[in-house]
């Protein structure tokens, strides 16, 4: 395996074609979602801080409450993310929906779609949360939060261009290519170096739990940033320090952020090998959790959208 070869310039090109027009369609969904959210957060404000025996005498109430004119569509439009978050289920038994992009693009809008529509249907609830609409509320975010925790732990499992799982082998050989490309730097000391790219001992991992290793996992991945900053701060001078807001944004030395981006390479390849069988568990176990909640709540929402219909709420 190549990891480190350096392509020509043109297969460079076509390798990131293909990825960098869905980065921008994720980003730009990722902006929309949060800046539409953002909005009516601000517009209501005034509203969603009152007590509710005194939300009638609102001049927003006719347009905020949850059958009002802003609140339905809200409503409406919380069913329309709905339906998005359960494409992602439908296209593996749709084969004509399956040939449509990878499943990696798809749990990315899957993932959009699962944060925002919880809010969405906060805001169109007015922040109510009773009866059969506040019941499916909780497990939407239940199932929101698992959503995240989910997406997490997919992308600690590596995976070959071919969307196979690479073998156990496999990653302990593009670790050693990381290993070696390391060794012919100078720019940072073994110690240094060591500091980020410590994992803990095989012994470890086997004498602790799936559950706590993927929270002794988590910890490791949080620290990765600024243990990266720290680097770049050993290697640049006071005024580069400032511009980089102490070392977390990259420097403007190449090559120091051609060792960072190695370290950080390494750093998340060795503790997708030493963590690898618990990652693979917890993520079969989160299978196991996560697809009920989401039926759950599929039936709850459609009663609840039945019992506002039939009560003549719509």
């Amino acid at each position: 395996m190549a990891l480190l070869q350096s392509p020509v310039p043109g297969s460079i090109a076509s390798s990131k074609n293909p990825e960098a027009g869905h980065r921008i369609r994720v980003r730009a969904a990722w902006l929309v979602s949060i800046l539409f959210l953002a909005a009516l957060g601000v517009y209501g404000a005034n509203y969603y801080v009152l007590p509710m025996e005194e939300r009638p005498f609102s001049a927003k109430h006719a347009l905020l409450r949850p059958s009002g004119t802003i609140g339905i569509n809200l409503g409406i439009l919380g069913v329309v993310l709905f339906c998005i978050i359960f494409l992602y289920a439908v296209r593996k038994v749709w084969p004509w929906l399956g040939r449509i992009g990878s499943a990696r693009h798809w749990m990315d809008f899957h993932i959009i779609a699962g944060v925002s529509a919880p809010i969405l249907i906060a805001f169109h609830a007015s922040f109510k949360f009773r009866g059969i609409a506040g019941f499916a509320f909780w497990i939407m975010l239940a199932v929101a939060m698992s959503g995240i925790i989910g997406r997490y732990l997919y992308s600690r499992i590596p995976r070959s261009l071919t969307a196979a799982e690479l073998t156990h082998a496999d990653l302990q050989s593009n670790e050693q290519e990381l290993s070696d490309a390391l060794s012919t730097q100078s720019l940072f000391t073994e110690k240094q170096l060591q500091r980020v790219l410590n994992v803990p001992s095989p012994e470890h991992i086997r004498q602790i739990g799936p559950l706590v290793a993927l929270g002794e996992m988590m910890a490791l991945d949080l620290r990765l940033p600024f243990q990266c900053a720290e680097l770049r701060r050993a290697s640049s001078t006071f005024g580069g320090n400032l511009l980089s807001l102490g070392g977390l944004l990259a420097s403007s030395n190449p090559e120091v952020e051609r060792v960072v981006r190695l370290v950080k390479q390494k750093a998340s390849l060795s503790r997708r090998v030493i963590f690898l069988k618990h990652t693979q568990r917890v993520f079969h176990l989160w299978h196991v959790i996560h697809r009920p909640f989401s039926y759950a709540f599929a039936v709850l929402a459609v009663l609840h959208i039945l019992v506002v219909t039939g009560l003549g709420f719509l």
